[in-house]
Order: C-alpha cells, then sequence, then structure tokens
C-alpha cells in the first residue's frame, strides 16, 4: 500500500513539474508538446496509483483494510450465509452446507491470533461452531445459538482486521458490515 502512496505523491510532482514547464513555453512562445505530455504522463501515473492503492486496500464497511484481509472476510461472511440458511427446516443440503461452512468459519477464527480482548469470544466460537452446526435431517437445530456463533466470529473478525487508528467506532462498522453481508440484521 506504501508503494502506490510514493507513486502517487512521485506523479503529483511530476505533473506540477510539468505545470511549471508549461508555463515557461508559453512565456518563451515555444511548442507546449513536450510540456503537454509531461503532464499526460503524470496524470496517468497519478490515475493509476490510485486504481493500484483501491485494489491493495480495499474498502470494507466503509474503512480501509489489506487485501488478505478483505479476502478473510469476503470468506466469513460466505460462511456466514450460508450458516444463515440453517433452520429446522433446511434441506439435507443446507445442513450438508452449513455443516462446512461452520467447519472453515471454526479454522478461519482458530487462525486469528488469541488475545486479551477476544480469548472468550474466540475460544467460545471455535468450540461451538463444529457442535452447533453439525446436524441431521430430524435434529434439533438452535438456530439462534448458531446466530450467536456468526456474531461472536465477527466480533473477533472486526477486531483483527481493523485498522488500530480506527478505533471502536471502524470495528463496530465492520462488525456491521460483515454482520448484514452474512444475511442477520445487525440491530443497531
Amino acid at each position: 500500500m506504501m508503494f502506490w502512496a510514493h507513486l502517487s505523491t512521485f506523479a503529483l510532482i511530476i505533473f506540477g513539474v510539468g505545470i511549471i514547464y508549461l508555463i515557461v513555453q508559453v512565456i518563451r512562445h515555444s511548442t507546449k508538446k513536450n510540456s503537454l505530455i509531461v503532464i499526460g504522463v503524470s496524470i496517468l501515473l497519478f490515475f493509476g496509483s490510485l486504481a493500484g492503492f483501491f485494489y491493495a486496500a480495499p474498502m470494507y464497511g466503509g474503512i480501509n483494510i489489506e487485501r488478505s484481509d478483505y479476502n478473510t472476510i469476503k470468506r466469513a461472511t460466505k460462511d456466514g450465509k450460508t450458516l444463515s440458511k440453517i433452520s429446522n427446516n433446511a434441506t439435507d443440503r443446507q445442513l450438508y452446507d452449513g455443516s462446512k461452512a461452520g467447519k472453515d468459519l471454526r479454522k478461519i477464527v482458530k487462525s486469528i491470533p488469541e488475545t486479551y480482548s477476544n480469548h472468550t469470544q474466540r475460544r467460545i466460537a471455535i468450540q461451538g461452531l463444529p457442535t452447533f452446526t453439525d446436524n441431521e435431517p430430524g435434529d434439533f437445530i438452535d438456530d439462534q445459538q448458531i446466530e450467536t456463533l456468526v456474531r461472536l466470529s465477527a466480533n473477533v473478525l472486526s477486531k483483527k482486521f481493523t485498522p488500530k487508528d480506527e478505533g471502536s467506532k471502524g470495528q463496530l462498522k465492520v462488525y456491521k458490515q460483515i454482520m448484514t453481508d452474512s444475511g442477520y440484521k445487525t440491530g443497531m
């Protein structure tokens, strides 16, 4: 991400040099072709750096996060959406997909290092996801418990992947977006 910021700064410097060069060419009443080429190249570099920056740091819930974190959150929300479809009248395919999604979401949460602020929620999600998502047809399914586990997982993910400078408001935005993308209402 820092490369794109440097490239953008470099493009703006070249743009400034091109403008100064254009002013000099206008004062001299000579050809402006070279100065316009410099300005054009700087504009292309600037837009290229913006495109690279938006690819390297996508927005999620209005917050810039790293590309790898974005991909992990997308995987987790896909699993959360699958888990939101599990209920007492779910089909065999939905139960099977829910079981796989529960195991995958557990792996994602388990890959996040345990900290003081997330150890309880992380532990409950890791222990509960395989238990409550591995269902057979005819089992009583506690979809409220599954939603709670998805919410705990979303909270752990939002704490880990929100940049520190965004604070708790940024974490809340990312959490709400994860829950919305997972198919649950945020209620806040």
